[in-house]
């Protein structure tokens, strides 16, 4: 992203997984004293799904011209719409629950019963257009330029061009493999983040000096990662990490994080779904 010339924010304000709350949404806004033209909001994904207002929060977002980046249940609904648009033009809720039934649709995660079926149906074409922008990775200009945007993780054995983008979208930990989206085996990937930027960091030419506005992607590397996705341990506030996803949609918090100073705020949220359900 780049900053219209001569017009920098005051404020970065990178918010946590939404999830469809609107009113958890406009409450931290408001709590935070959000002033349009002057503070720039950057979501981390997962604007939509599991809450009751996800063509809100999406045409909320819009409004304010916030930069975000695509969560896996973006990505999820982005793809429903581009099927629903595109093969599945003219056919019905029944005839698309057919192809369900006998195993003919083109992606696993689809679910006619779930909430991205509807959603992909609902939305705007413009409130569309606007969700299938959102990158999988965001890089933040000077002199924001050390931290990366991204909804899961990134996997520090590759560049930052050389990622896959589902597992940016879904990675909670390496595993022996690589990266997968569950906790409970492996190791948590933003530990093997520190370590390796701790090392990186300590080299007599470190490559996170003085990084120009103009920048080749393939050569440059980022040290600070703000990401969400991870709301089984919540909130996770590190060195080079930043976990903004504190568990809003379960009854948790909707948490922001803003730069600079590096302050965090957060208003208290309704418990809409259980926390079971945490993909």
């Amino acid at each position: 992203q780049e900053f219209k010339a001569g017009n920098n924010p005051t404020r970065l304000i990178f918010i946590g997984d939404i999830h469809g709350c609107i009113d958890q949404f406009n409450s931290l806004l408001e709590e935070i004293q959000f002033k349009q033209g002057e503070d720039q909001v950057v979501l981390v994904g997962d604007l939509v799904a599991k809450g009751p207002g996800s063509i809100e929060v999406v045409q909320k977002a819009r409004s304010i011209n916030a930069w975000c980046v695509r969560g896996n249940h973006d990505d999820r609904v982005i793809r429903w719409r581009e099927f629903l648009d595109g093969p599945a033009k003219g056919l019905t809720k029944d005839d698309i629950s057919t192809l369900e039934d006998s195993d003919n649709l083109p992606y696993s995660d689809f679910k006619v019963s779930e909430i991205h079926f509807d959603i992909a149906q609902q939305l705007a074409v413009d409130d569309f257009a606007f969700l299938q922008s959102f990158p999988v990775i965001m890089a933040l200009p000077t002199p924001y330029t050390e931290w990366i945007i991204v909804h899961g993780g990134l996997d520090a054995s590759r560049a930052v061009l050389e990622q896959n983008s589902d597992n940016c979208m879904t990675m909670r930990n390496i595993g022996p493999n690589g990266p997968i989206s569950s906790k409970d085996e492996g190791v948590a990937w933003f530990d093997i983040w520190a370590s390796k930027m701790k090392v990186v960091s300590a080299l007599p030419s470190s490559p996170f000096s003085s990084v120009s506005s103009k920048m080749d992607y393939s050569k440059v590397n980022f040290n600070k990662i703000i990401y969400g996705h991870d709301a089984g341990r919540s909130l996770q506030i590190h060195e080079y990490t930043k976990g903004l996803d504190s568990r809003c949609v379960y009854g948790g918090k909707l948490t922001a994080f803003i730069l600079p100073g590096e302050q965090l705020a957060s208003v208290d949220c309704i418990n809409y779904v259980d926390s079971s359900n945490d993909d």
